[in-house]
């Protein structure tokens, strides 16, 4: 792969995946991975705050001391390893435990869908009785479950994404040329350690330690002393804003960092997400509030906050308006700009083509098989269509603001198939769809700049998954020997996982109304979509400009609205600084921050986590 143009002499001639990555993914299998997964299981946290920065911290340290630092190549392949999921492959086989507790709950035979379980989603009855008395994955009860819930999936999905991957990326990054500034300034600064550049490393140092003592002024005291001596929460005016306009909602956020993806985003663009968050949850909202079209199940009424109007507003109008407007911005620009998109798959070799189509043909007769009677129409629309325009849609997005990525998918798919029995509710998302397309696309960008061929790439990728299902396997499976699952060694699986079972069955209840999916408001999307790309492309020269409308769609309005005051702010640096240095540190500066904050929260969670492990009594 040809490398873009950037600053600095690449190490030519030097590897990625070397034995001390390996060292390093060896590291996050068996030591941060099986943590994670711990951490949910007790406390119901997600993740580390900083990810694999934690180890690329670590391992620089390491290998500086002993007078072989890792080289740029190095520490791309680290980094992957969060955006790749090896951070996150761990909660695979943890969910297959928490489906089989949702399977054989109270609430499941309450709602009398366990009879409708199909087998590949968890052992019910006898199996599950027999299965949670031994403890032990290695069952025939969980042969369909392990093989079409986990490990089929993850491979159909690592096939179809990083083809889909690649095409996305010869059309947005070598012919439209977009800039992605998120993956950016995370490759600048991959690099700025790599190379040893002194000056930037200086930078990101002290934006580290900046961003350090924002956290700890913030979640530290708060955590120490329990006072909060420097605001970090959203201020929300609603109740004063909807008196003059029912329905509409005004907040901000005080958390400083919200802000700092707004300096590294050009401004016109968070100034379109601004607008459409606010033509959305603002004007929008109070004109179905005023006009009386809140379903009865969930009606508005004062003082319900910013929050429930966004969640509650979303769900019920704006997600299926999004959809349609996303179906145009990603459609017609196929049509608008065919040339760039014959170019772009004429660099795609037909062999990946075939293997895209292939897995995605695969995908199609496995849902036939394991869910007999599903629409195929709609399978071959949804699997080979819309995961192909929904990878360009999010690409797209993530080439010049943070990115998105839609939800509710899946459900719109099965509702508009028509298709009512239940089984299809649990079949695995990643069969039927594939949207992870973007991340692999940036993480190419990222690979162009590290010098790092698509070979070496592809085989870091493929490693980095299977390296991800063996920890998975293998440290649910120990901590599930030790202690009972749910089981009173692991606090959040007794005091949660009733709370999300029930939720679990009235979701799948309540997709059946047909409330999330409102046919008329997708057309509506996608007519106003339509219109606005057409004047934006062919007249004002800016085809993105609708795609970051739909990103601001898809994000509340005090974060479009932090977002755009952080370009404004960006935009002040600059002229105070000056325009081109402000432009060469501000993603260090940026990143810095956001690993300094993202330290001292992964502390005080490991702090939290030991203080919970070492407190396992059974009450």
């Amino acid at each position: 792969m040809r490398g873009v143009e950037s600053q600095g002499e690449l190490q030519v001639g030097s590897k990625g995946l070397t034995w001390r990555t390996m060292l390093a993914f060896f590291f996050i299998t068996f030591i941060i991975q099986p943590a994670i997964v711990y951490n949910w299981l007790v406390n119901g946290l997600w993740g580390l705050a900083f990810g694999s920065w934690a180890t690329i911290l670590l391992w620089v340290g390491l290998t500086r001391l002993l007078g072989s630092p890792l080289n740029s190549k190095e520490i791309f392949v680290i980094r992957i390893v969060e955006s790749t999921g090896l951070m996150n492959t761990g909660y695979y086989f943890a969910y297959l435990l928490r489906n089989q507790y949702f399977a054989n709950s109270e609430v499941a035979k309450m709602f009398g869908f366990q009879q409708e379980i199909p087998a590949f989603f968890s052992p019910v009855g006898e199996d599950a009785i027999r299965s949670m008395l031994n403890r032990t994955f290695f069952d025939w009860s969980w042969a369909m479950p392990i093989l079409f819930s986990v490990c089929v999936p993850v491979l159909l999905s690592a096939l179809a994404n990083y083809t889909l991957g690649l095409m996305a990326y010869n059309l947005y990054m070598r012919e439209e040329k977009l800039k992605f500034p998120i993956a950016s300034i995370d490759a600048q600064t991959m690099r700025a350690f790599g190379e040893r550049d002194e000056g930037k490393i200086r930078v990101i140092v002290l934006s580290i330690t900046a961003g350090a003592a924002y956290g700890f002024a913030t979640y530290g005291i708060t955590s120490i002393l329990g006072i909060s001596l420097v605001p970090r929460y959203l201020v929300d005016f609603t109740s004063m804003v909807e008196t003059a306009l029912p329905g509409a909602s005004f907040s901000f956020e005080t958390d400083l960092t919200v802000y700092l993806v707004g300096f590294v985003i050009d401004i016109k663009y968070t100034l379109a997400q601004l607008i459409a968050s606010i033509a959305l949850y603002f004007v929008g909202t109070s004109y179905v509030t005023v006009n009386g079209l809140w379903p009865d199940e969930s009606k508005w009424f004062p003082n319900q906050g910013v929050l429930w109007l966004y969640n509650r507003s979303t769900l019920y109008f704006w997600n299926s308006f999004t959809i349609g407007w996303g179906l145009a911005v990603a459609s017609i620009p196929l049509i608008v700009r065919y040339k760039k998109v014959i170019r772009a798959f004429a660099r795609v070799r037909v062999t990946l083509l075939l293997v895209y189509l292939s897995t995605a043909s695969a995908s199609i007769l496995l849902t036939m098989y394991l869910i007999p009677g599903f629409p195929l129409w709609i399978l071959v629309a949804f699997t080979l269509g819309m995961s192909f325009i929904m990878t360009l849609l999010q690409t797209h997005s993530a080439g010049v603001t943070a990115g998105f990525s839609v939800p509710y998918l899946r459900e719109t798919m099965i509702y508009f198939s028509g298709y009512n029995r239940l089984d299809i509710w649990f079949f695995p998302p990643e069969v039927v769809l594939f949207v992870n397309g973007s991340a692999i696309s940036q993480q190419l960008l990222q690979a162009s700049v590290m010098g790092v061929d698509v070979k070496e790439y592809t085989k870091t990728y493929f490693l980095i998954i299977v390296l991800g299902l063996i920890g998975s396997l293998a440290f649910v499976s120990i901590f599930w020997r030790l202690n009972p699952i749910p089981g009173w060694a692991y606090p959040y699986t007794i005091s949660a996982w009733p709370v999300e079972a029930m939720n679990f069955w009235r979701w799948q209840s309540w997709l059946r109304s047909g409330y999330l999916f409102r046919s008329q408001w997708m057309l509506s999307g996608f007519g106003a979509s339509s219109v606005l790309y057409l004047i934006s492309d062919l007249v004002f020269h800016l085809p993105s400009f609708p795609i970051a409308m739909m990103t601001g769609m898809l994000m509340p309005p005090y974060i479009a609205l932090s977002q755009f005051v952080g370009s404004l702010l960006s935009k002040g640096v600059g002229r105070f600084v000056g325009r081109e240095l402000w432009e060469s540190q501000k993603g260090f500066v940026v990143i810095g921050i956001f690993i300094g904050d993202g330290l001292v929260t992964t502390i005080l969670t490991i702090i939290v986590l030991l203080t919970r492990s070492t407190w396992l009594m059974p009450y």
